[in-house]
């Protein structure tokens, strides 16, 4: 059973392989930046409060009654039109202009915020894509050994130059080589699937290289740089879009101004000096000038204090989220020095000795001057080292990757 489902993983990802597209990390950030229906949302709301900036100086809707009957005398046929206008006071037009301004450019900061979370999640797939790559090459060439070696100890167990145990401990340790890769072999297909869904691609996707490389650090490690992570300065415009909803609740306190003017009829009135009575045919008409004040100031007033506790929340929150960004770039700093020293470590001493200990291990035991345990101990130190400096390496780029999404670089 266990074989059969290594089987099936194997042949799962060599067909997935066959049929999938390979990109590079810039064609997958291209892409997932066109593609993903995240940045397509925010792109409409972008354009949603651009319309609403169109309502900004909006007076609000126009009177026009019609009246007919005896309004004025015995005569039915009279008729009066009206046409009224209610305006709010400039000043409201003024801060609600600027708030919508403050809007757009809160939707562009916020839609800056979703790609450079689109380009992390796209960078961190990548990298472990490229770390599951090296780990399975490392695993086929540990394959490749342990191959021989089984073959060796079945030899040496058939001439009697070895025990049983030696045979079923090396098949053992080949079998659990051939479990790590199928494993190995499955998490590609997962990250393989998840590039595939940030990229928002109809088909499946690969990369291209498969060589696992330091990531170069082209920022400065200095506080300064966190201060353009784009989610914080979002936060930052945030505060000034509460402080111009409380300008605009501020502002519904000056009264409206209401115009209006008058067309009518007034039968049987006397329509001029000499005394003519005013028929159907004769019209009057006037103007009227007048401010809506607000008599009931509780209502607005506790609009007005709301927003003053919404803009108090606003830059509260806002600050947590610049200690928390602070803090986190810190921790992101301490990793990536680590990851550093560590990767160094490796790269000066531990995997040279490692490729040292395979190669005269190979030739000692070939001549027999060393036995199966000795073996079996050098080849997995060894591969252990490489093994480790494969996850110190992709540590590293991931730390990097970190520091690029905090200082907002893609």
């Amino acid at each position: 059973m266990k074989l059969s489902v290594l089987l099936i993983l194997m042949c799962s990802w060599f067909i997935t392989r066959a049929q999938s597209v390979a990109v590079t990390l810039d064609d997958a950030i291209q892409q997932a930046l066109q593609n993903n229906k995240s940045i397509h949302a925010a792109a409409l709301d972008v354009e949603y409060q651009q319309q609403l900036k169109r309502t900004a100086m909006d007076p609000g809707k126009t009177s026009i009654v019609y009246m007919r009957g005896q309004y004025n005398s015995y005569a039915k046929d009279d008729n009066n039109i009206t046409v009224s206008q209610n305006i709010p006071f400039p000043t409201v037009f003024t801060t609600q202009r600027a708030l919508h301004q403050s809007l757009i450019k809160g939707s562009e900061l916020r839609k800056a915020a979703t790609e450079n979370e689109l380009v992390y999640q796209v960078k961190q797939v990548y990298y472990e894509l490229l770390y599951l790559a090296a780990h399975e090459a490392l695993l086929q060439r540990q394959d490749s050994i342990y191959t021989v070696f089984v073959k060796a100890a079945d030899l040496r167990y058939r001439t009697g130059e070895a025990r049983l145990l030696e045979k079923t401990t090396a098949e053992t340790q080949h079998s659990e080589v051939l479990n790590i890769q199928a494993q190995v072999q499955a998490d590609i297909l997962v990250y393989q699937k998840q590039l595939q869904v940030l990229m928002n691609s109809d088909q499946p996707v690969q990369i291209v290289s498969d060589r696992l490389a330091e990531r170069t650090l082209e920022l400065a490690v200095d506080s300064s740089s966190v201060q353009s992570n784009p989610e914080l300065v979002y936060s930052k415009q945030q505060t000034q879009v509460s402080t111009h909803e409380r300008k605009v609740a501020g502002a519904r306190f000056l009264p409206d101004i209401t115009l209006g003017y008058f067309n009518q009829t007034l039968i049987g009135t006397p329509a001029n000096a000499s005394g003519e009575l005013a028929t159907k045919s004769d019209r009057f008409q006037g103007f009227e000038v007048g401010l809506a004040i607000p008599l009931w100031f509780g209502p607005q007033a506790a609009k007005v204090k709301a927003a003053s506790i919404q803009q108090k929340k606003v830059q509260a929150e806002y600050e947590h989220l610049q200690n928390r960004t602070q803090a986190q770039w810190q921790q992101a700093v301490q990793q990536y020095a680590k990851n550093r020293n560590t990767v160094n470590y490796y790269k000066t001493s531990a995997v040279k000795n490692a490729g040292l200990m395979l190669k005269q291990a190979d030739i000692a035991f070939r001549n027999g001057e060393i036995g199966y345990t000795e073996y079996w101990l050098a080849i997995r130190n060894a591969m252990q080292l490489q093994e480790n400096y494969l996850n110190a390496l992709n540590a590293l780029n991931q730390s990097v990757v970190t520091l690029e999404f905090l200082a907002g670089v893609k």
